[in-house]
């Protein structure tokens, strides 16, 4: 079996992580439906779309690696109560990653989707999950398993009142998160696409 180990993405590995998010999210329903139906055109929008999202979770929370013989397998992103909603100036600082990872449609759809998430976002104080993202070739393996776990134990330590909470939009993902503690909070669908709002208390 192989070995896994925990640690903090490094500024310097955050395109990689991008890319592996890309690779391993590209065929979300969400994703076909927001950046199109071709695999390769999908896979460099979301490498440029992660490469700003990963950069603002680096900074502003905990973005963990998990690593097999110091090669990047998987990536769980979080981001601490109070810390999920950018700023004006931190959107601002988001914008080229918008405006490079889309077509103008695209572009469109990708607002209306993150603000429509945001308007979701519950009022109480959370923790912010996601991304969760496995390399392809190492799925099935226990990885995310392994990075979620270790994300609600850090959460639960810092914050144990404090729920944690995340978005999908595959099933099994969410029957995943299920067996782990989360349940389900809403099902909005967001252009033509369902998806699964989820939240996890300590008790």
């Amino acid at each position: 079996m192989a070995t896994i180990s925990l640690q903090p993405v490094s500024p310097s590995e955050l395109p990689m992580a991008a890319q592996l998010c890309a690779i391993a999210m590209r065929d979300n329903p969400l994703h076909i439906n927001v950046f199109g139906k071709s695999a390769s055109k999908r896979e460099q929008r979301l490498t440029r779309l992660f490469g700003g999202l990963l950069a603002y979770i680096e900074a502003k929370g905990e973005l963990t690696g998990a690593y097999n013989n110091g090669h990047l397998v998987g990536v769980m992103g979080c981001l601490p109560p109070a810390g999920c909603q950018p700023s004006l100036a931190q959107l601002l600082r988001l914008v080229p990653a918008l405006l490079s990872s889309n077509s103008p449609l695209g572009l469109f759809k990708t607002l209306y989707w993150l603000r429509s998430w945001a308007r979701l976002d519950p009022s109480m104080p959370h923790w912010h999950l996601g991304p969760l993202a496995v390399a392809n070739d190492w799925q099935g393996k226990g990885i995310g398993r392994q990075l979620l776990t270790n994300t609600i134990n850090m959460a639960f330590k810092q914050a144990p009142n404090v729920a944690l909470y995340l978005e999908t939009d595959k099933l099994i993902n969410a029957q995943f998160y299920q067996r782990l503690g989360f349940s389900i909070l809403a099902t909005p669908t967001l252009l033509a696409t369902p998806t699964w709002l989820m939240l996890k208390n300590k008790h």
